[in-house]
């Protein structure tokens, strides 16, 4: 924790606001639940038992915004995609791309988009789907993982592509329902923290359910 110190858990603490305290209107939000699924939660090489603990509080941010659209991003490769030569295989077998079973309840109505890559912002897909509806969206509400990667990529994309066009509407993290893995040379809290202070400093808000 040395690399970013106590300065910045403290400045995360106290920036993250209680969601319930936010003017959303739930019919101008969408809830974006990136990478949802078995593959990062319950199976697979990528999966980690710290992304299903967050599991309850995702399913608590898609029921609080009832009455809000919903997006899935659903990571799906294939033996030959390049992202495979930089993580390892994941997300090939169908079994893990499966979005969680507490989250399929919310899907009926959901729009399901797969994504190649750890930038969900790029799929073309999503790229016509926020082309039909960014206008009338105010809030966009982000669930899911990794902090780090999927999640901060799409982020601070999302953001960024917004102050390009001149359009003014808030992102919002929800930082009790993301999370990232453990690993060898990944410290879990550090990297999750990272990626909040990274977000905040652009712009995004940083809530808690």
């Amino acid at each position: 924790m040395a690399l970013f110190g106590n300065h910045v858990d403290k400045l995360i603490r106290e920036s993250v606001v209680d969601i319930r305290t936010l003017k959303i209107n739930p019919k101008t939000a969408v809830v974006v639940n990136i990478d949802t699924i078995d593959g990062f939660f319950i199976q697979g090489e990528l999966a980690s038992p710290r992304l299903m603990q967050i599991a309850p509080n995702i399913v608590r941010v898609n029921e609080y915004f009832l009455l809000s659209h919903k997006l899935f991003f659903v990571d799906t490769h294939t033996s030959s995609s390049p992202e495979l030569s930089t993580y390892p295989k994941h997300c090939i077998d169908e079994n893990e791309q499966k979005i969680i079973a507490p989250l399929q309840h919310l899907t009926s109505d959901a729009t399901i988009i797969k994504k190649n890559s750890t930038n969900a912002f790029l799929a073309k897909s999503y790229l016509k789907w926020l082309s039909e509806n960014i206008k009338n969206i105010e809030t966009y509400v982000i669930t899911g993982g990794c902090t780090d990667i999927c999640v901060m990529q799409y982020a601070l994309t999302q953001k960024a592509y917004l102050n390009d066009n001149n359009l003014r509407a808030a992102i919002v993290v929800v930082e009790n329902a993301v999370q990232t893995f453990d690993g060898p040379a990944h410290d879990g809290n550090m990297m999750h923290n990272f990626a909040l202070y990274n977000m905040y400093i652009n712009g995004i808000t940083l809530a808690q359910i």
